[in-house]
């Protein structure tokens, strides 16, 4: 389960040809006077200091703190629009070189990655589909309209589930638009329309976006990295041993049963998420979340009027939700290996050792809003899910011409392999040798 082991669970040995600065962290630090945290990263050989534009960064300043003399040109590339890109090379035209050793876009793989990345835009995979994009949009909305009529006509229990499953969809769909790999073309059509379908899907299922930005932007930036991804942060309630005496011996009478309340805990994600979502709009100034606060109050209001007489059944929709969702979730990444942030590894080699997809053909696709083609959604987090199938044999040979491992499950076998990464008896070596 440690980082040394991980190196091994490709072809052979991994040994790194590059050396990155080990960055900041995601924490701020208190200067005297007031004055702006120095922070510095590394865009395309250049060294861009980015403080003054911390604040003001639409990922937030976190993002920032963790790439702090650090290369981010992959990164960058996977998650930004045109008009980020020249305001780009506008803060970096006067930017003196970046210390080449921090260098990781220009590796090999880094370099090979960036031809499959332009040979992808140049068949047509981050074209949109618009079609499809209806579709989604249909059996996302559709449910929860007929889930609403079914739980005031009689038939509660069918339409409570029809409603969860219409929130466990907007979770997905809304992902999709949020990552603006819906909607194509200028600044407005990629950036204003995606957010708005993606603000007012969030609004239906109950999550503040503002809230889910901050928690899954930076996991797709630094995916299990120790200390940066808050998507790996389960402490207290499961602690991943991944056959580490280490973390077994420190587990609590409570956690040495993880491995059996995992599934259950699941369906209490809903609830949780719905706090948290909260509770982060709570932590900050009103006059700047007082929007999301009206989008909450919107969504509860209807919750309210939905189930009015008969709250029971928001239980089970709850619960369902959750469940739904977190055992989807789960099921690609937290089992995997955790990384230092000083791993120096692209980003193609990094997703290598931390993704893993479900298997099931189109259904399993479709059904999980393509969360399941996770290694092709985290290397082109842009690209419409409509066109990951497409995408996922280029990045298939890519994984197989470098000797990476290309990690792929159902979605049994993927919780099995997370309760193995839990189990304090799981036996020396036994998870490690679990087939990726």
């Amino acid at each position: 389960g440690t980082f040394a082991a991980s190196l091994f669970v490709r072809a052979g040995p991994y040994h790194a040809t590059r050396t990155m600065g080990k960055g900041g962290n995601a924490n701020p630090r208190e200067l005297k006077g007031g004055k702006a945290e120095q922070l510095t990263v590394y865009l395309y050989g250049k060294a861009v200091d980015v403080s003054k534009f911390a604040k003001l960064h639409p990922g937030g300043a976190k993002a920032l703190r963790i790439f702090n003399n650090r290369d981010a040109t992959e990164q960058f590339e996977m998650y930004h629009s045109p008009a980020a890109h020249k305001m780009m090379r506008a803060m970096s035209k006067s930017a003196p070189e970046a210390p080449r050793e921090s260098e990781v876009a220009t590796s090999v793989v880094g370099t090979d990655f960036a031809k499959l990345t332009q040979t992808l835009h140049d068949v047509g995979c981050f074209d949109p589909h618009y079609p499809d994009e209806a579709f989604k949009l249909g059996l996302t909305l559709l449910p929860g309209f007929l889930g609403f009529y079914l739980l005031r006509s009689g038939m509660p229990a069918l339409g409570s589930f029809l409603i969860a499953f219409s929130y466990y969809m907007s979770g997905w769909t809304s992902h999709d638009y949020l990552h603006h790999g819906c909607l194509k073309g200028g600044q407005k059509q990629l950036v204003h329309w995606n957010n708005a379908v993606g603000y007012a899907i969030g609004a239906w299922q109950g999550y503040a976006v503002g809230w889910w930005r901050a928690r899954h932007n930076t996991h797709h930036l630094v995916t299990n990295e120790e200390g940066n991804d808050p998507d790996i942060m389960t402490a207290p309630v499961l602690i991943f041993v991944r056959n580490s005496p280490v973390i077994a011996a420190a587990l609590n009478a409570a956690q040495r049963w993880q491995q059996y309340y995992y599934v259950p805990a699941m369906s209490l994600m809903d609830m949780y998420w719905r706090f948290e979502s909260m509770q982060y709009l709570a932590a900050r100034p009103f006059n700047k979340v007082w929007a999301s606060w009206a989008l909450l109050a919107l969504h509860y209001s209807f919750v309210g009027y939905m189930f009015h007489g008969q709250y029971q059944w928001l239980l089970l929709t709850m619960l369902v939700r959750g469940f739904l969702t977190g055992i989807v979730v789960f099921s690609t990444h937290y089992g995997e290996e955790v990384i230092p942030g000083d791993h120096g590894m692209t980003l193609v080699e990094q997703t290598a050792l931390t993704s893993r997809n479900i298997t099931g053909g189109y259904l399993v696709n479709l059904l999980t809003g393509y969360i399941s083609l996770q290694t092709e959604h985290h290397l082109w987090p842009m690209m419409p899910t409509a066109r990951l199938e497409a995408a996922q044999p280029y990045a298939r040979a890519f994984f197989k011409k470098h000797g990476f491992v290309y990690r792929e499950s159902n979605l049994v076998e993927c919780v099995k392999y997370n309760v193995a990464a839990l189990d304090i008896t799981t036996r020396n070596g036994e998870w490690a040798e679990m087939p990726h």
